[in-house]
């Protein structure tokens, strides 16, 4: 069992990164407009960071 953990660890890791790929190629509704919050969320946080640097520089 020891000797097949790689292959099994392989295989997993592949699962994984193979869903996440189908999902950002081909999302549902639900999950496109979870991607979209999430996103806009990010972007805000980003946004309110440099406006803050920016402020701070002043």
């Amino acid at each position: 069992m020891a000797r097949y953990t790689g292959f099994l660890s392989g295989i997993a890791a592949g699962m994984i990164a193979g869903s996440a790929v189908t999902l950002m190629l081909d999302p549902s509704k639900k999950d496109r407009q979870k991607l979209q919050k999430k996103a806009e969320g990010v972007f805000r946080s980003i946004g309110s960071m440099i406006d803050t640097a920016v402020g701070m520089r002043r």
